[in-house]
């Protein structure tokens, strides 16, 4: 279902003002179609690199893992807090605070910027032959109960703080599955459990499998709904993301009066629920 063009305005500014828009068409289709796009260099590799070493003072001071010392290190931990060193904090740039507008909707984000969690991975899976996990899928949110309209987790933004190539442990997203998820909880509006609903998703095969890979300062902007779950990790040095919400002033609205009010988020919702279930490529029984 492809957009109206008022939805993309020209993504340069004119007088030298700060851009209302970075994300392209494609992009926003793709958040759309798929579930998620990626907005490379949303913040610095300079930044990037001054933000792990906040991230190593905290697992050091609260696990003991230390940056020179691989003995130290477990196959994966989580930072299970939001960071607010200066240093991480100044990654949620004006940009990608743009990008976030774009998608749920100009005035509507709750505005807070904020890296946490940190799931770093060592060396995850790297007794096994490399292959897509089919155990530990989820979508965030284990703190409310969820439903189709929920503004408390708005959108999942992967921050990438050390450059992950392929088989470096990256996120592992199944494309579409949102639109599983959307299906789910339309059927539910009284609301439905954190497990309850990976239940009923997971009851049937997903797939569009596609690892997480990119440079430093580029961000994952995913849909609230999407399925991901922790890669293998065979190569590379340790894996540094940030998994954060982007939440909503207010709850969403899949019924508007005048349709050019609807958020690329709303729009991506009542898209999926107009189309008829696919079977994905790849597609595997999976479970959490």
């Amino acid at each position: 279902m492809p957009l109206s063009p008022s939805l993309y305005p020209d993504a340069t500014a004119a007088g030298g003002a700060k851009p209302s828009t970075v994300l392209t068409q494609e992009q926003i289709q793709s958040f759309i179609d798929v579930g998620y796009c990626v907005l490379r260099d949303a913040f610095s590799a300079r930044q990037a690199a001054a933000a792990c070493r906040c991230v190593w003072r905290r697992m050091e001071q609260k696990a003991g893992i230390r940056e020179n010392d691989p003995a130290s290190w477990p196959e994966a931990y989580d930072i299970e807090e939001h960071l607010d060193d200066p240093e991480v904090l100044d990654c949620f740039t004006d940009r990608l605070a743009v990008a976030v507008n774009q998608l749920l909707g100009p005035g509507r984000w709750s505005g807070f910027r904020k890296w946490g969690l940190w799931p770093v991975n060592f060396y995850f899976g790297s007794d096994q032959p490399y292959d897509y996990p089919t155990t530990s899928w989820h979508v965030d949110g284990n703190w409310f109960t969820h439903s189709i309209d929920c503004p408390l987790q708005g959108l999942l933004l992967i921050g990438l703080f050390t450059d992950i190539r392929p088989q470096y442990g990256g996120t592992i997203l199944a494309g579409e599955s949102h639109k599983a998820t959307a299906r789910v909880l339309a059927r539910h509006p009284e609301g439905i459990s954190h497990f309850n609903l990976f239940s009923e998703v997971l009851a049937e095969p997903i797939g569009n499998f596609v690892e997480s890979t990119g440079k430093a300062g580029d961000v994952v902007l995913a849909h609230p709904f999407l399925f991901h779950t922790r890669g293998m990790k065979h190569r590379g040095p340790p894996r540094i993301i940030s998994n954060t919400e982007a939440s909503l002033k207010q709850p969403l609205v899949l019924q508007r009066q005048n349709p050019e009010d609807y958020s690329v988020l709303e729009l991506s919702i009542i898209q999926a629920l107009r189309e008829a279930p696919a079977a994905p490529k790849g597609a595997r029984l999976c479970r959490f």
